[in-house]
């Protein structure tokens, strides 16, 4: 079976799988905010902003909550060590392909199942915008602000991209521990590892090594963007390096 049939495969299993649907949570902070902004809550601290403003401020913050990494840790726990435990991964090893475009297909899959999910949530926060923020004082009604022409929309763009490269590098690091453990203590360590990338944001030196920092940094202008290209370059070479550890270990695995 070729590369590409292998991987609609394995897309077609993922958004069957139940599990899946926890990535929807993700969506309570847009409704979150666009609640507290219709009821004009005092908890909140807000300008008014254009929908791209709104949308891609939403996104940040989920980033930085990290609750958009551990749902997505969730899902690649579901996708690779529930299926080495259940025995589903051997019978599509039997049926498909060898282990190692498995392995590959599994990532692909992930990686684009997480921007599907990342596209879904800047479309469900511009609506937010425009069905109920708009009509506020805290929506001006633009498409773009003059703030964000200003900052540059592009750097304003790729500054949320570190949290998928934050839930990406992640996911490298759950495929390692899917070889070594059973699915409930992967789930914990899952969980563990995107709890320690937050704490890591807090200590001088290692903070750079968490994309969702780094991200915040390129955010306030705080980096240069060939900086922020370089160390994102450097955790895609992670991720990278994690995948290909687990596909030559998985090679060489007794599967039941």
């Amino acid at each position: 079976m070729n590369f590409g049939l292998i991987v609609k495969v394995e897309l077609r299993k993922l958004l069957k799988k139940p599990l899946s649907l926890i990535m929807l949570a993700v969506f309570l902070i847009p409704i979150f905010y666009t609640y507290s902004i219709l009821t004009d809550a005092p908890l909140l601290q807000m300008t008014p902003s254009g929908a791209m403003d709104f949308a891609f401020g939403q996104w940040n913050l989920l980033g930085m909550t990290g609750l958009f990494q551990v749902l997505f840790s969730l899902v690649v726990v579901n996708t690779f060590s529930a299926e080495i435990d259940r025995g589903q991964v051997k019978m599509a090893i039997l049926k498909q392909c060898s282990r190692k475009k498995l392995v590959y297909a599994k990532i692909c899959v992930l990686a684009l199942f997480m921007i599907i999910s990342y596209l879904c949530y800047i479309a469900f926060s511009i609506g937010c915008y425009y069905g109920f923020v708009v009509r506020t004082d805290y929506g001006t009604g633009e498409f773009i602000s003059e703030a964000v022409r200003a900052y540059g929309i592009a750097k304003f763009i790729v500054s949320g991209v570190f949290v998928l490269i934050d839930a990406l590098v992640t996911a490298g690091i759950v495929f390692l521990f899917s070889l070594r453990f059973k699915t409930g203590i992967c789930f914990m360590l899952a969980i563990g590892a995107t709890t320690l990338l937050l704490i890591m944001q807090f200590f001088p030196v290692v903070q750079y090594l968490v994309p969702t920092y780094v991200g915040s940094l390129l955010d306030y202008g705080m980096i240069t963007p060939t900086m922020a290209g370089l160390l994102s370059l450097l955790y895609l070479a992670v991720t990278v390096v994690f995948v290909e550890i687990t596909a030559r270990k998985f090679e060489r695995m007794d599967l039941r």
